[in-house]
């Protein structure tokens, strides 16, 4: 009698039985849901950063000075970053979709304002810290539910997928903000986050579930204030200091009132019977180097683009639309190759994958070290092509990780913890870099600038773009000027490169020698 075969088990009940708690009909639209929850975080990564290019117009409109135009910038990052723990603590006590939609609905009433009625600097600056508050329980909700959303065999490809947009986001906020500062004024920057916000929002009711932690772990308020107090110091301090300097007092209270408070958030987490940030978690290898990797990733980015938009545009000659079209091909590598990633992670290894990919960003910021001022764009493509393949592979599976890596009933602390080493990396990368640039410039362009006095050598050495301006009226001596300042400018440039590169690739060492190995092929974290 022929040997019967067993019936292999049906896709239903496997689907079942892979679901790890997830409701059915939720992983019927997850990857609806992925897609509601991506538009949601663009929105206000846009928002954070869309608005440089249309500070002159509102310095003109509202006659702004140049400490409320900093300020307009700085409050949003500022806020956005100091509530981040609070609010992940709050979406995972309350439910994350809750806190998604209220501060959807908070962030759109900020917009509203700024766009209708905001008529002077401080009213402005109102309305960036209430859009600020609203952001910061936005995002961090987002990347919890698809925490919740996702079994793990598909969350790494879904969490790829959340890092490539919260990545190129800043970089389209500069493209559609030059749209549409081409045609219309500079509240269509605000009209347009509000409607984002108000598509996500009605999105998000109809496809988005509610979740929350299940053992219902009570909010850590004074933790949750000592680190409010504490990051809101700490990027204060680094943001502020390249410019009003290190013996600023303002700056000097920030950065010891910062260290004072997130010492004692340190202190008060390890004592606190249910933490906001639980400080055993950094006894994981994974989640340290992890959000280590992550703060280094960000610092490159932030820096680099720091710098990229005045190249393109003093030294290279576009016009700030021009600036902005020419970056899309830049960030496509970031957005193709990104839900690619698990599959490598899957064959060789996330430490291996993350060495790669930091190696890879080391490499390109040594290319960055010798360009010239008379680069094309070409130079430009082939080196940002390398470092987005980088940071694209250092990235996305080092998010992974440091979500893996906490309990899923308290997916908002991982996502608070991801989205802080992020704006960290963002707020020193532009400090310590930026810096870098500033000091080589000045000097660089001493010698140039001693030739001439007064207000003409104090303009040639406060920066590129006043040193251009200036020597247009300088007669013959104005081609050479202009030159001399450019050459200046690429020096800091490829100074500030080398330091990246050198951060980076001691990271690429860290990772390597630290992140765990790869034992798993279904592992999609490790």
């Amino acid at each position: 009698m022929p040997r019967l075969h067993k019936k292999k088990p049906i896709k239903s009940e496997i689907t079942k039985k892979d679901l790890e708690g997830i409701d059915p009909k939720t992983y019927a639209r997850r990857w609806w849901i992925l897609g509601t929850l991506c538009l949601t975080l663009l929105g206000v990564m846009l928002a954070n950063s869309s608005l440089n290019m249309a500070l002159p117009l509102m310095a003109t409109d509202l006659t702004l000075s140049q400490l409320e135009l900093t300020w307009v910038v700085n409050v949003y990052t500022l806020v956005f970053a100091s509530l981040l723990f609070i609010a992940g603590a709050v979406g995972d006590r309350y439910g994350r979709k809750l806190a998604m939609q209220v501060g959807l609905a908070i962030f759109t009433a900020g917009s509203l304002y700024a766009g209708f009625l905001a008529q002077t600097g401080t009213e402005l600056i109102i309305s960036r810290i209430v859009m600020g508050i609203g952001g910061a329980f936005v995002m961090p909700t987002t990347l919890s539910i698809i925490n919740n959303t996702f079994p793990k065999a598909e969350r790494a490809r879904a969490v790829a997928i959340w890092g490539a947009v919260a990545g190129v986001g800043m970089m389209f906020g500069s493209i559609i903000s030059g749209i549409l500062l081409e045609h219309f004024t500079w509240h269509s920057l605000f009209f347009f986050s509000a409607i984002i916000a108000i598509m996500g929002f009605v999105a998000n009711q109809y496809l988005a579930h509610e979740s929350k932690d299940e053992e219902q772990t009570p909010i850590d308020w004074l933790g949750g204030l000592f680190s409010a107090v504490g990051i809101f110091g700490i990027v204060y301090g680094i943001t502020e200091a390249p410019s009003a300097g290190m013996g600023d007092p303002l700056v000097l209270l920030a950065l010891i009132g910062g260290g004072i408070a997130m010492t004692a958030f340190i202190v008060w987490e390890f004592r606190a019977k249910a933490p906001m940030l639980d400080m055993k978690l950094f006894k994981n290898r994974s989640f340290t180097v992890s959000s280590l990797v992550l703060t280094l990733v960000f610092l490159a980015m932030s820096g680099v683009f720091f710098s990229m938009s005045q190249l393109m545009q003093l030294v290279m000659g576009y016009t700030p639309l021009e600036s902005s079209l020419l970056t899309v091909p830049l960030m496509l590598p970031m957005m193709f190759v990104s839900p690619f990633v698990p599959n490598v992670v899957k064959k060789i290894g996330a430490r291996v994958t993350i060495t790669i990919g930091l190696t890879l960003t080391a490499i390109a910021f040594v290319i960055m070290a010798t360009w010239t001022s008379d680069m094309t764009y070409w130079h430009l493509f082939g080196t940002m092509l390398v470092m987005m393949l980088g940071i694209t592979f250092a990235m996305t599976p080092g998010t992974n990780i440091l979500m893996a890596s906490v309990p899923r009933n308290r997916s908002g602390m991982g996502s608070a913890m991801n989205d802080t080493t992020r704006e960290l990396g963002g707020a020193l990368g532009v400090a310590v870099l930026g810096a870098i640039l500033s000091a080589t410039y000045e000097n660089q362009i001493r010698e140039t600038a001693s030739q001439f006095t007064g207000a003409v050598k104090e303009g040639l050495e406060s920066s590129l773009a006043v040193a251009l301006e200036i020597a247009k009226n300088l007669g013959p001596a104005a081609a050479d000027v202009s030159q001399k300042a450019m050459d200046a400018f690429m020096a800091g440039v490829a100074h500030s490169a080398i330091i990246a590169a050198v951060i980076i690739f001691a990271s690429a060492l860290i990772a390597f020698i630290w992140l765990p190995k790869h034992t798993s092929r279904d592992d999609n974290t490790i």
